[in-house]
């Protein structure tokens, strides 16, 4: 795979929907019985060298390139037929699905624009694009019905299930579903079914549909309210009715959400007939909590459907309060209309140019002069040791010195914990810990806030934690976002707290790192991972720091921020939190959680989006000291010039000045902070030394 996953999109004529994200977006493309109307679609694709536009479309369909330029391939698919095509994917002949069934309304006649930057690579020159695009998304459409709740608490089944729980049934009746069917059926607490086994989940925290960690579920699923429902009142019930070959299945849940505190639960059922019909009927959606307005209507929910590998995911609503009581959807197989068209492109690769190679001689720069004396010049010289010019500019700055310990702020107040706007489920440490009072915690060395290059977005003082608690992933990944204070950075150590809900709790986990590569500028490539081990974890809100040494690993940051964290198993042994800081405005960590299993990690979501009061996770890092963190001007050193071009290998020679007047006897420090686009080396700090005496020993400099 040679593709920078950068996607854009640029609507030509005659579009106005958004494009959906495609980040999630299925890989494959299943389509129903088609027919031909109009003349289908057009695709053209034009080749352009990355201009620094992600938007620009080139004409070109035969360019020659070097080996690791950036290429901007430019698709515009144009809809020659007579019907709005809604559902595109596309796949390349080297990098294989670009996306699949990403929505955008074409309407006939209009056209859109899609952009992705590709690196050109020795040996890959031909690209080959298919492009299929359709009227509707396959699998199942919703629409509205008439409202038919039958009320089966007296009649029907209960099943009594427990908090997140699920139990298996057998129908009376095969249920045809996507492309297949079977008698077998699990209920869920959460407002699930899952199909064709006795043995699935009913997970607690809704996704958008299609998921592919959600095959877990153990097959396919049929979301008519999936959501975090308690178990502490009502019932979910079962009933067949009718006879063959009309019968029926009713599933009914009346449920509370999970910790409602006020209101009513939701009443809701599914209907599964024995003819492939699929019916939802809603009685109540109002849970009515004075806290969490946003729960009603399935605000907090996912309505839709999903087969059986997730490659199709029908989704009506997800978090969206688009469900109103007395109301009913039914759910009808789709049938679409699709056009697939194709064209190539050539790329001529040559081998790649020596990017610019900066060389700086001599370094370090040393002179001598005397107290009040005369200036002395050193000259140096800049190399170009590359194919491609080099850029470069300089600034001098005071030399590395260790950072001074901020002015301790006096003690927080003891402060109880806020109170939750969120849920409160089973990730929260301070669920089944009410009225706890904060602590700052001993520091710990090399964790607190006078460690030189520490980065702190907390406070010090936890009043949360989080893990996973469904017993459904063996890894819960927690990470908060970092900026080093100057490039290239180095971070040599970070510092995790956790909290527990017992005494001297031991956790073994992974101290992770990330760069930002991942959607939308969250965590991406894994840049290091250290195993470790909290041990004693505290259970009460007190922060407990563990320090892990990254100084061996050589992670460099050249641009951009990193995401460091955890990665643990939340049920070995199933009490441990990650501390978190929740006073303050929300989201200043920015951090992201995951959860998955070995070899299926699953992806990256804003931690603020599950637990809305979330400041920043008690974790710290340490970066490296450097003195062009802080560039300022040093009065005694200047250059004759500070920024310039040299051609490929090719040299220029710059003068230093350091001027003693004004300096008393003694060794004088500084550096010179060179910044170039050498790629290896987008800053090179060069030591300066000054020795300012009366007897001028200068190693060949004469003042």
């Amino acid at each position: 795979m040679n593709t920078i996953p950068i996607l854009r999109r640029v609507i030509v004529a005659g579009l106005l929907a958004p494009l959906a994200a495609a980040a999630a977006a299925p890989t494959t493309l299943h389509v129903g019985p088609s027919s031909t109307l109009g003349s289908g679609i057009t695709l053209a694709v034009g080749l352009a060298l990355d201009d620094g536009n992600p938007d620009t479309c080139g004409t070109a369909t035969d360019l020659a390139v070097h080996a690791g330029d950036a290429v901007n391939f430019c698709y515009t698919l144009t809809n020659d037929s007579t019907r709005t095509l809604a559902y595109h994917t596309l796949v390349d002949s080297v990098d294989g699905s670009i996306f699949a069934l990403m929505h955008e309304d074409v309407a006939p006649g209009a056209s859109v624009q899609f952009n992705r930057i590709v690196t050109a690579t020795l040996g890959v020159e031909d690209y080959a694009a298919t492009w299929t695009a359709q009227d509707q998304e396959p699998g199942y459409a919703a629409a509205p019905v008439a409202f038919g709740f039958t009320d089966i608490v007296d009649s029907g089944t209960p099943l009594d299930l427990g908090d997140d729980g699920a139990t298996g049934v057998t129908l009376p009746f095969a249920f045809p579903f996507f492309d297949d069917a079977s008698n077998l059926l699990t209920i869920g607490n959460n407002g699930t079914l899952v199909l064709g086994t006795l043995d699935g989940f009913s997970y607690a925290f809704n996704d958008p549909l299609p998921y592919e960690p959600d095959v877990f579920m153990g097959g396919p699923i049929i979301a008519p309210f999936w959501d975090d429902f308690a178990n502490s009142s009502g019932n979910v019930w079962w009933r067949v009715d009718g006879t063959a070959p009309n019968r029926r299945v009713i599933v009914q849940w009346v449920r509370p959400h999970f910790l409602q505190t006020g209101g009513a639960p939701a009443v809701f059922q599914a209907h599964l007939g024995e003819d492939g019909s699929l019916q939802f009927h809603y009685a109540n959606t109002m849970f009515g909590d004075p806290a969490n307005p946003d729960w009603d209507n399935g605000g907090s929910a996912t309505v839709g459907l999903q087969n059986v590998d997730a490659s199709i995911g029908n989704l009506y609503s997800y978090n969206t309060p688009s469900l109103t009581p007395a109301s009913a959807l039914a759910w009808t197989r789709t049938s679409p209309t699709a056009y697939t068209t194709a064209t190539s492109v050539h790329l001529d690769v040559a081998p790649a140019l020596v990017p610019p190679t900066i060389a700086v001689t001599p370094d370090p720069l040393a002179a001598a002069g005397e107290p009040g004396g005369a200036p002395v010049t050193v000259p140096f010289v800049i190399a170009n040791q590359g194919e491609i010019g080099l850029e470069w500019n300089a600034i001098e700055a005071p030399a590395a010195q260790p950072a001074a310990a901020p002015r301790q702020q006096p003690l927080s107040p003891l402060a109880t914990r806020k109170a939750a706007d969120d849920a409160g489920t089973q990730d929260r440490w301070r669920t089944g810990h009410t009225q706890v009072v904060s602590l700052r915690g001993a520091s710990t060395e090399g964790c607190d806030e006078s460690t030189p290059g520490i980065i702190v977005h907390d406070d010090g003082m936890p009043e949360d934690g989080y893990r996973d608690g469904s017993g459904l992933f063996t890894i819960a990944g927690y990470v908060d976002r970092f900026t080093p204070s100057a490039y290239p950075a180095t971070f040599t150590s970070a510092c995790v707290s956790f909290l527990s809900s017992e005494a001297g709790t031991s956790q073994a986990f992974q101290l992770v790192v990330y760069d930002d590569s991942g959607w939308d500028g969250g965590p991406g490539n894994l840049l290091a991972a250290v195993d470790a081990v909290a041990t004693d974890i505290p259970n009460t809100a007190q922060a407990a720091f563990v320090r892990v040494d990254l100084s061996g690993l050589g992670i460099s940051v050249a641009s951009g921020n990193v995401y460091i964290g955890v990665q643990f198993d939340p049920m070995d042994p199933g009490t441990s939190f990650v501390a978190s800081d929740v006073n303050g405005e929300p989201n200043a960590g920015a951090g992201y959680l995951m959860r998955g299993n070995p070899g299926a990690l699953g992806s990256w979501d804003p931690i603020v989006d599950r637990f809305h009061d979330y400041h920043a996770l008690l974790v710290r890092a340490v970066e490296q000291l450097d003195a062009c963190a802080t560039p300022s001007d040093v009065p005694w050193l200047s250059l004759d010039t500070t920024s310039g071009s040299i051609d490929a290998n090719a040299q220029a020679t710059v003068t230093a000045t350091l001027d003693p007047s004004q300096l008393a006897a003694g060794h004088y420090e500084a550096a010179l902070c060179i910044g170039s686009n050498d790629p290896a080396h987008p800053r090179l700090v060069v030591p300066v030394s000054f020795d300012v005496s009366d007897s001028v020993f200068a190693d060949g400099f004469d003042g």
